[in-house]
C-alpha cells in the first residue's frame, strides 16, 4: 500500500513507456496517461472492496456463531430448570436453533432435544411386565414440546440426515403429531396408544412391536413402513398410504381402513378380524393366512392379492364377483 501513490503518478510513464511521447503530452499521449491511471485506481479500488467484502464476510460469520453459542448456552440452561414453562422456554429456543441455524449447530440443538425427550419421556410398559400402572394418558407440556420441535417438517431442514430420529421403547400416549415427519423413525415397541398422526408422514419408519391402538393415522403416509408385529386395534387409517408396508403378524382387530391403499402391502398371519376395508386398494397385497373374520372388504381391490390360507367366517364380506385361490 505504501507504494500505491508512486504506481498510480509514475505507472503509465514504466508500463507504457514506449507509447508515450513526453515532448507532446500536451498533444494527446496524456490522456493515454490519464486513462491508464483511472484503471489502476479502478482496480485496486476493487481489490480493496474485495478484501473488505471477505473480511466482511468473515467477521460475520463469527459473529452468528457466537450468537448460536449463546443461544444455545442459555437454551440448555432452561432444560435443567424445575420449572415446567423455563424448560418449554428452552424447547422452543433449540428449536428455533434447529431451524435457522448451520447444519453442525442444528444437528447439535436436534441431538439435544432427542436425548430431553428420552429422559423425560416415560418408557412404554413391555409385553411381558407386570401392569406398573401410573402411566399418563397425556404427555407432559414439555415432553409434547421437544416431540413437535423434533418432527416439524422444517425442523429437518438443516439435520443431518443420518441423524435419525430414536423413540425407542418410549411412552407417547395421546402424543399430538398431526403433519409430523417421522420419515425414518426408529419407533421399535414404543406406546402410541391414542396418538393423532393426522396426515403424518411415517415414510420407511421402524414400527416393529409398536402399539397404536386406537391412533388416529387419517391420510398418514406409511410407505414401506415397518409395522411388523405391531398392533392398531381400532386404529383410524382411512384413506392412509400402506404401500409396500410391512404388516406381518400385526394385530389390525377393528381397524378402519377405508379407501386406504395397501399396494403390494405384506400382510402374512395378519389379524384383521372386524377390520374394515371398504374401498381399499390391496392389489399385490399379500393376505396369505390373515384371520380376516368378521373383516368388511366390500368394493376392495383385491386384484392380484396372495389370499390363500385367509380365515374368513359368516360375518366376513369379502368383494363383489371375489373367489377364494385354490
Amino acid at each position: 500500500m505504501v507504494g500505491l501513490p508512486w504506481l498510480i503518478w509514475r505507472g503509465p510513464y514504466v508500463l507504457d513507456a514506449k507509447y508515450i511521447d513526453r515532448k507532446a503530452l500536451g498533444e494527446g499521449s496524456a490522456a493515454l496517461v490519464t486513462g491508464l491511471r483511472t484503471a489502476l485506481v479502478a482496480v485496486v479500488a476493487a481489490l480493496g472492496a474485495s478484501i473488505a467484502l471477505l473480511y466482511t464476510a468473515r467477521t460475520y460469520r463469527l459473529t452468528r456463531r457466537g450468537q448460536i453459542t449463546d443461544r444455545f448456552t442459555k437454551a440448555l440452561e432452561r432444560l435443567g430448570s424445575p420449572e415446567i414453562y423455563v424448560r418449554i422456554g428452552g424447547i422452543l429456543a433449540l428449536e428455533q436453533i434447529v431451524q435457522d441455524a448451520p447444519e453442525q449447530a442444528a444437528t447439535d440443538a436436534a441431538e439435544v432435544l432427542g436425548h430431553f425427550l428420552r429422559h423425560r419421556a416415560p418408557k412404554a410398559r413391555r409385553q411381558n411386565d407386570p401392569d406398573p400402572g401410573g402411566l399418563p394418558n397425556e404427555l407432559e407440556a414439555d415432553v409434547q414440546a421437544a416431540l413437535t420441535a423434533l418432527t416439524r417438517a422444517e425442523s429437518r431442514t438443516h439435520v443431518d440426515p443420518r441423524q435419525q430420529l430414536d423413540l425407542r421403547g418410549l411412552h407417547l400416549a395421546g402424543a399430538h403429531l398431526k403433519a409430523a415427519d417421522l420419515t425414518y423413525a426408529d419407533l421399535r415397541m414404543a406406546d402410541l396408544t391414542g396418538a393423532r398422526l393426522t396426515g403424518a408422514t411415517l415414510t420407511e419408519a421402524t414400527l416393529i412391536r409398536t402399539t397404536l391402538s386406537k391412533a388416529t393415522l387419517f391420510e398418514a403416509t406409511l410407505t414401506r413402513a415397518d409395522l411388523a408385529y405391531a398392533t392398531l386395534t381400532d386404529a383410524n387409517l382411512r384413506r392412509a398410504d400402506l404401500t409396500e408396508a410391512y404388516l406381518v403378524q400385526a394385530t389390525l382387530t377393528g381397524a378402519k381402513f377405508g379407501k386406504a391403499t395397501l399396494t403390494e402391502a405384506v400382510l402374512k398371519g395378519a389379524t384383521l378380524t372386524k377390520a374394515a376395508l371398504p374401498g381399499a386398494t390391496l392389489t399385490g397385497a399379500d393376505l396369505s393366512g390373515a384371520d380376516l373374520s368378521g373383516a368388511i372388504l366390500t368394493g376392495a381391490d383385491l386384484s392380484r392379492a396372495v389370499t390363500t390360507d385367509i380365515v374368513t367366517d359368516k360375518r366376513t364380506k369379502m368383494p363383489e364377483g371375489w373367489a377364494p385361490e385354490a
